[in-house]
């Protein structure tokens, strides 16, 4: 189990690699996450959506 975990060798270099493009896919779904809900906040106070009409497409999501 130890030699998988030391990668031969490189595991200085491979499990920090792995941190690192977890973190960052973290870090980039929280801001995609931020950014649709300012998106979608700023289009219903535009009056370009309303509030029903993201209920009907989590309906029709569900039903599939």
């Amino acid at each position: 189990m130890m030699e998988i975990l030391n990668m031969g060798g490189y595991a200085a270099f491979v499990w920090p690699a792995y941190f690192f493009a977890l973190g960052l896919t973290f870090f980039l779904y929280k801001r995609s996450v931020k950014q649709l809900v300012k998106a979608e906040k700023t289009a219903k106070d535009l009056g370009l959506i309303e509030e029903k009409s993201r209920e009907i497409v989590l309906d029709q999501k569900q039903s599939a």
